[in-house]
């Protein structure tokens, strides 16, 4: 609707916005930035914008405080190994890789020994608009492939079973847009909730029954990622002299102290693998912190290096130009020694 006029007043020392139109009825709105609009026929007078304001005050303040307590704080995401991103409520661990022809530039998945990780390709990883696009891209997927399998179980629960269910990919829109048509749009980011409150999401939207605590739901909402990254962070400190200050970047533990029990980075001492995803009851299988990420030392010995080449990826010497640790070698080559606590090379 094009509006004729625009003007703010001050009514008890809060600035109201009131718009005019051809419109026929006065409107009253709390816009996403907390604004407080009136909207009205071109004849609205200030008088009955204040005596409309001050009738459904009570109304502003609860459409004011539920602003406050769903805004999201959009965190800032650097892009470097070892940032963790949530998808469907588990926290995946970003990892720069190489660049392999025909892969994915990003993927989200369970690393049999890593856990729930995040592979970002290093071609996608130097440019911050094309990182941004390519984990928006990544997460509108995840959003539209769960929708896919159950959307339709939720929309059968209303008198309109054939509401059409979309994700959106632009950085700024509502959680949920709801159009004439009665379809509705997702924000893109919706898929860093636990399904179950992603579910909670979409039953309160449509006006059926609840399915989990709305008061987690909000606090959920308010620390989802929406974009924002940084790719040069303040250089890392070089490693101390002082073996106490050089902390697990997760749990904060010192160098020859045990990870905590539900430390992201901890390996399993038994495995060699991800601790947190291991079956073993009690803290028997803890490991220590060396100061190191694990497996640097192996790769360092036993020279597993690459650098993204032409062809994609390529084995590389330590010294050359962008090398970086072979990991997904260490792992595919070598094997876990329990006693050593260590990966070692077979034979």
């Amino acid at each position: 609707m094009t509006y004729l006029n625009e003007r703010a007043i001050n009514i008890n020392g809060v600035s109201v916005t009131i718009r005019t139109s051809n419109r026929t009825t006065l409107e009253l709105d709390v816009a996403s930035t907390g604004n407080i609009i009136v909207r009205g026929p071109d004849t609205t007078t200030d008088e009955e914008a204040h005596e409309l304001v001050n009738r459904r005050r009570r109304w502003i303040y609860r459409q004011l405080t539920h602003l406050c307590e769903t805004a999201p704080d959009n965190p800032t995401k650097t892009i470097k190994n070892g940032e963790t991103f949530p998808f469907f409520g588990r926290p995946h661990t970003l990892r720069i890789t190489r660049q392999e022809p025909g892969a994915s530039a990003a993927i989200a998945y369970t690393h049999p020994d890593l856990g729930p990780t995040l592979d970002l390709r290093h071609h996608a990883a130097t440019n911050e608009d094309d990182a941004r696009r390519t984990l928006i891209n990544l997460y509108a997927n995840e959003t539209r492939e769960w929708l896919k399998n159950h959307g339709r179980r939720i929309t059968q629960l209303t008198t309109k079973p054939d509401i059409e269910l979309k994700v959106s990919w632009r950085a700024r829109t509502r959680w949920i847009t709801r159009h004439k048509d009665g379809s509705l749009t997702l924000h893109w980011a919706l898929s860093q909730l636990p399904a179950i409150h992603l579910r909670e999401l979409l039953h309160r939207t449509l006006d059926i029954h609840s399915v989990a605590d709305g008061r987690e739901l909000d606090q959920h909402l308010q620390s989802l990622w929406l974009g924002r990254l940084q790719l040069d962070p303040a250089p890392e400190p070089e490693p101390s002299t002082n073996p106490q200050s050089n902390t697990c970047p997760k749990c904060h533990a010192h160098p020859g102290h045990l990870h905590t029990d539900r430390c992201t980075l901890a390996r399993c001492a038994l495995t060699g693998r991800q601790r947190r995803d291991c079956n073993h009851p009690g803290t028997g299988c803890l490991t220590l912190w060396s100061g190191r990420w694990p497996g640097d030392e192996e790769c360092e010995e036993y020279g597993f290096y690459y650098r993204d080449g032409a062809d994609g990826s390529e084995p590389c010497n330590a010294d050359d130009e962008d090398a970086a640790y072979d990991l997904n070698r260490l792992y595919r080559e070598c094997t876990w020694d329990v006693r050593l606590q260590r990966m070692i090379l077979p034979g």
